[in-house]
C-alpha cells in the first residue's frame, strides 16, 4: 500500500472574505429580482415593475390551483320584490282541469280559460307529434276579433310554464296540425281560473 505524502496534495483554496461578500450580496439581489419580477404577480398578483402583466403572469397560480381560469362576473340580477298577501292572495278558487284533444291532419282547436286580471295558472301540455302552437288572450267582449299573442311556435311537442293573465278575458292555446296523421294534444292546468274550456267554432 503506498501512502501519498500531504506535501504532495494540491493547494487549498480559500476565496477571500470580499470575494464571498460579493457572490453572497449577488446571488440575493438576484433572489429579489426574481421574486419581484416573476413570484409575486404570478402568485399573489402584487407586480411593482409591470413585467408580470406584460408577460402574462398576473394571477397565474391561482387559476392553476382550481385547475379553472379565473371565472368572469356575472351581472347581479334584478331585485325580486318580497311577496305580500297583496301579491299571493287570490279571489278565484282553487282548482285543475286535464283536457285532451285530437287534431285531424290540417286541422285546429283553441283550449281557452276564462280568467279576470291577475289570476294564473301552471300548465303544462303535450302532443303525440310536432303541433303549431301558440298562446295568446282576447279581452272581454271583443268583438272585433283582436288578440293579443304571447308565445308562437311552428313545431313544437310540449310546452310548460306559468300564466298570469294581464286583463279579464279567455287566455290559452291554439293548436294546429300541420301534418297528415292525427295527433293528439293533453293540456292541464293548475291554479286560480274560472274554467278551462274548448271554444264554440274553434
Amino acid at each position: 500500500m503506498t501512502v501519498q505524502n500531504a506535501s504532495a496534495l494540491p493547494p487549498r483554496i480559500s476565496p477571500s472574505p470580499a470575494t464571498l461578500a460579493k457572490a453572497t450580496g449577488g446571488a440575493a439581489i438576484a433572489a429579489i429580482a426574481i421574486v419581484t419580477l416573476f413570484v409575486l404577480p404570478a402568485e399573489y398578483g402584487i407586480d411593482p415593475t409591470g413585467i408580470g402583466s406584460a408577460i402574462g403572469l398576473n394571477g397565474m397560480v391561482a387559476g392553476a390551483a382550481t385547475g379553472t381560469a379565473p371565472a368572469p362576473q356575472a351581472a347581479a340580477p334584478a331585485d325580486i320584490a318580497i311577496p305580500t298577501k297583496a301579491t299571493i292572495a287570490r279571489s278565484a278558487a282553487w282548482r285543475q282541469d286535464e283536457m285532451t284533444i285530437t287534431l285531424a291532419p290540417h286541422s285546429g282547436q283553441e283550449v281557452k280559460a276564462h280568467m279576470v286580471k291577475g289570476d294564473s295558472f301552471v300548465f303544462m301540455w303535450t302532443a303525440s307529434g310536432p303541433v303549431k302552437a301558440e298562446m295568446h288572450g282576447e279581452k272581454a267582449n271583443a268583438t272585433d276579433g283582436s288578440f293579443t299573442d304571447y308565445w308562437k311556435e311552428l313545431k313544437l311537442s310540449d310546452g310548460r310554464g306559468d300564466f298570469t293573465a294581464p286583463f279579464d278575458g279567455t287566455h290559452g292555446w291554439y293548436f294546429r296540425n300541420k301534418g297528415e296523421t292525427p295527433v293528439t294534444v293533453t293540456v292541464k292546468t293548475v291554479g286560480f281560473y274560472k274554467d278551462l274550456f274548448l271554444p264554440k267554432g274553434a
